[in-house]
């Protein structure tokens, strides 16, 4: 027993030695000795590549302020950190404490976000009928509203009357769209195919409609997906 007990304690201890090692690399006090750029360029690889940052405390670039004030200090104060967001956006009849603790998050990441170039993806897939309050008076879309010259990409899922608003500006920066049309009586945005720099566009139509007949400014896109379905 004493000798499967030495031989169990010579394990430990040879897997603990690099462990603390590594540890030491990883410890919150050990960051301050990281220089600046390497650090940043560190915090840049934590970001998602295939979507949007997305609002959760367990993913950056939230998750990065969770580790200690210095790191909370340098990630709060690096807007490109913040450069991207998705919103999962709440019915209208949500309780309002819900609604407002949402709009306060995207708030913050909209001022952290400085004056950087922004990538916002936006969904809402609830349907509003006529006792819903107004959805061109949603909070969050009001929100995105006097930002809309930072937006250089944006993914807009969601019932065309509520998304009309922020449609109806024409950001000249935007490069990419995807639009949503739920039904007919709510078509989608012409000014929104017409701004002069989209290149990637994606639709998806309840109604039948020729692509032929979309006012799209052709020659300039590299990326055209339609998709129709039955209402």
């Amino acid at each position: 027993m004493e000798i499967a007990l030495g031989q169990l304690r010579a394990l430990r201890a040879s897997l603990k030695t690099p462990i603390d090692a590594h540890g030491v690399l990883i410890s919150p006090m050990s960051s301050r000795h990281i220089p600046q750029d390497v650090l940043l360029a560190i915090f840049s690889s934590c970001l998602p590549s295939e979507h949007n940052a997305v609002i959760d405390p367990t993913e950056a670039p939230l998750l990065l302020g969770r580790i200690c004030r210095h790191r909370r200090d340098t990630t709060y104060s690096t807007p490109m950190l913040w450069s991207s967001i998705h919103i999962p956006v709440l019915d209208l009849r949500a309780p309002p404490p819900l609604r407002r603790r949402l709009e306060g998050i995207v708030q913050a990441w909209l001022e952290r976000s400085a004056t950087c170039p922004l990538s916002v993806s936006f969904f809402d897939d609830n349907h509003y009928d006529e006792s819903a309050p107004n959805p061109e008076n949603h909070s969050i879309i009001l929100q995105l509203l006097p930002i809309s010259r930072r937006l250089r990409h944006r993914t807009l899922v969601g019932n065309t009357e509520l998304l009309r608003p922020f449609l109806r500006l024409g950001p000249e920066n935007t490069t990419s769209l995807f639009l949503f049309e739920d039904d007919e009586d709510h078509p989608l945005s012409t000014n929104a195919l017409q701004l002069a720099t989209l290149e990637d566009v994606t639709l998806q139509m309840s109604s039948a409609t020729d692509p032929l007949t979309l006012p799209l400014r052709w020659s300039q896109l590299t990326q055209l997906r339609l998709e129709s379905f039955p209402a």
